[in-house]
C-alpha cells in the first residue's frame, strides 16, 4: 500500500459554499470537497482534481493514505478518501469526503475481494458466481491492506465461502462491518436451457422436420399425376 509520506496533496480553503461556487470550482478543474473525523470539526476544501487521479492510480485506490496540505499554513495531516462522488456523464469528480487519519482510531474502509486457485468445482462443470466483489471492514490505519485474497481451490459444486469464513485473513484488531453470513462467493450446478431456449429449439427442430417432409409430399403428387394421366 502506498504510504502518507509518499504522496501529498494540497488543498484549498472554501468559504463560498453555494452551488454557483461549486460550479466554478469544477470549471477550473477543482473538485468541492470536505474534511473531517478525527474529533475535529468538518472543513471545506477544494482540491485539483489532477491530484485525485493521481491517488486512485495508486495500487491501493482509494484506501491510499497521504498528507493532506492546507495552502498558505503549516497545517497538514495524514487522510484518506472517505466518498467519492462522479458525474455519470462526465465521468468527472462532483464531491468528495476525505477522511482525517488519526493514531489509534479505527477507519471503516471497503477492501475489494479477489479470487485464486484453480477451482475444483469449475473442472466438475460448475460455475463460480462472485457474489460479493468488496466488503466493509474496520481497521486501524497501520494495518490498513490493498485486497482480500480468497483461494477457491478446493470449492466444489454447491459449495460456497461466507464473511464468517474469512475472518481469519483479517488483522488482529480489524473486523467485518458485514453479516457474517453473507456469500462471498459459490459454485453453482451448470444451468441447463431455459424455457424460452427450449421452446425456440423445438421450433427450430419443427421446422427442419417440415422442410425436409416437403419434396416426399411433392415426389408423390407426382407419382399419382402421372398414374391418372395413364
Amino acid at each position: 500500500m502506498s504510504q502518507s509520506k509518499d504522496i501529498v496533496i494540497t488543498v484549498e480553503s472554501r468559504e463560498d459554499l453555494g452551488k454557483a461556487e461549486s460550479g466554478r470550482l469544477r470549471r477550473s478543474g477543482r473538485v468541492p470537497a470536505v474534511l473531517y473525523g478525527g474529533g475535529m470539526d468538518p472543513v471545506s476544501i477544494s482540491v485539483e482534481e489532477r491530484a485525485v487521479q493521481e491517488i486512485l492510480k495508486q495500487e491501493s485506490g482509494e484506501n491510499t493514505m497521504f498528507l493532506l496540505k492546507l495552502a498558505g499554513t503549516d497545517q497538514e495531516r495524514q487522510a484518506m478518501i472517505k466518498d467519492l462522488q462522479v458525474d455519470p456523464i462526465s465521468r468527472h469528480f462532483k464531491h468528495i469526503d476525505f477522511i482525517r487519519v488519526t493514531k489509534g482510531h479505527k477507519l471503516s474502509v471497503t477492501i475489494p475481494i479477489e479470487l485464486s486457485g484453480d477451482c475444483v468445482g469449475v473442472r466438475h462443470g460448475g460455475l463460480v458466481e462472485f457474489v460479493s466483489r468488496e466488503l466493509d471492514v474496520e481497521l486501524l490505519p497501520r494495518e490498513m491492506f490493498d485486497r482480500l485474497e480468497v483461494d477457491i481451490s478446493d470449492l466444489d459444486i454447491g459449495e460456497h465461502i461466507t464473511v464468517a469464513e474469512l475472518k481469519g485473513k483479517l488483522p488482529s484488531s480489524a473486523r467485518f462491518l458485514e453479516d457474517a453470513g453473507r456469500v462471498v462467493v459459490l459454485v453453482a450446478e451448470p444451468r441447463g436451457p431455459s424455457a424460452e431456449e427450449e421452446e425456440i429449439e423445438a421450433a427450430a427442430a419443427a421446422t427442419v422436420i417440415t422442410e425436409a417432409a416437403e419434396p416426399e409430399v411433392i415426389r408423390s403428387r407426382g407419382r399419382d399425376q402421372e398414374g391418372d394421366e395413364s
